[in-house]
């Protein structure tokens, strides 16, 4: 039984018997399509037969052959078959060539074949384009993300811009899985002491968000705000007024519009959710904010109020006192001149703040 059958004959077509009970139909669409393989590529094979020339397999490519107007065709016979054994074999070839597509690899073949059409490759017409439709489809389907909100908070991937000692942070707990970008080093290490499972970058956030965006689903981001800010305007104007103060360095400059450009990235390219924070600006924003308490913020959903008991406020002279009040303890650090802990600590956004922000994010209780 398990023999290797070789021997083909050429036998005339009127000579073949249909098996009377054969229990798989071929609708005329089908024989065409089977006439057209054997006209476009040959006829590679042969169908079987019982000695007496009854058919066991190729009831389609016999009348393929008829319709091509073929008077002798290939044929293996198989004189070795009991009855019983015979109509099991015309059973089991029906069934067996019944297989499911590999999707991906049917399409990258259908992708390379565009001079054949939909009849050549066995195919109604325009089911080929239907069929790679439905693949793209998939493709999409699979690849798309639960929402932010239906995520559990083990599976939200978090961006950290300008992360500072993570204030906007301290309240988002271990489950999210959290990067955050540094690019002073002294406060990425006193970021990466205080939260041991994130990961942090020591790097120019701006062109961090540029080339990773797309890999989060919530993005933080706190562009430098000096240049923006009502303080140093009003520092500068007041130190004007007195002749014995030095100007050096609150100079007029330009407004960093990094602020800007990553509010126009977020909102036109990114499919997450966003929040921009930065400080209350001197002049009018050129992109309309959501404000809160001294923050202004950019984001695509609403970014909740806070009953906040700001005490001596955030902008205190004392570093102390705020680490004390935001529950912070920095003794331990040598920050640089230019980045004192002074400045450290301003920069702070309340951990009270930020998780109600998350919160909002996803719309859920941290």
């Amino acid at each position: 039984m398990g023999d290797v059958h070789d021997r083909v004959e050429r036998v005339p077509i009127e000579d073949l018997i249909p098996y009377a009970n054969n229990a798989k139909s071929h609708p005329d669409e089908q024989v065409k399509k089977i006439a057209s393989s054997i006209k476009n590529y040959g006829w590679d094979q042969p169908i079987v037969v019982e000695a007496d020339d009854e058919i066991i397999k190729g009831h389609g490519r016999r009348q393929a052959a008829e319709l091509l107007g073929i008077d002798e065709v290939p044929v293996i016979r198989r004189d070795d078959l009991s009855d019983a054994e015979a109509k099991a074999a015309r059973i089991a070839d029906n069934k067996t060539a019944e297989s499911p597509w590999d999707n991906d690899l049917l399409a990258t073949e259908l992708e390379t074949l565009p001079e054949f059409d939909d009849i050549e490759l066995g195919f109604d017409e325009g089911a080929v384009d239907d069929l790679l439709n439905d693949i793209a489809s998939e493709s999409v389907e699979e690849l798309s993300e639960p929402p932010l909100e239906d995520k559990a908070l083990e599976d939200v991937r978090i961006l950290n811009l300008y992360a500072g000692i993570g204030g906007n942070r301290k309240l988002w707990g271990d489950e999210p899985d959290v990067t955050s970008v540094e690019y002073n080093e002294t406060i990425a290490e006193a970021y990466q002491d205080h939260y041991p499972e994130d990961t942090v970058v020591v790097d120019d956030a701006h062109e961090y968000l540029l080339e990773h965006f797309d890999e989060f689903d919530f993005i933080w981001t706190s562009p430098p705000c000096p240049t923006h800010s009502r303080i140093r305007k009003q520092t500068r104007y007041e130190a004007g007024q007195n002749q014995s103060n030095d100007l050096s360095e609150i100079d007029a400059v330009y407004p960093d519009l990094t602020l800007y450009e990553e509010i126009i990235l977020l909102k036109h390219y990114f499919e997450g959710k966003y929040c921009v924070e930065n400080v209350v600006s001197y002049y009018d924003p050129l992109i309309e904010p959501q404000k809160v308490d001294r923050h202004y913020f950019w984001s695509n959903f609403d970014i909740p109020s806070t009953d906040i008991d700001h005490g001596e406020r955030m902008h205190d002279n004392n570093p102390e006192r705020v680490e004390e009040w935001i529950g912070y303890d920095l003794s331990g650090y040598n920050f640089p001149d230019d980045y004192p802990k002074q400045k450290v600590t301003n920069n702070l956004v309340h951990p009270e703040l930020g998780k109600a922000i998350l919160e909002s994010a996803l719309d859920n209780d941290l």
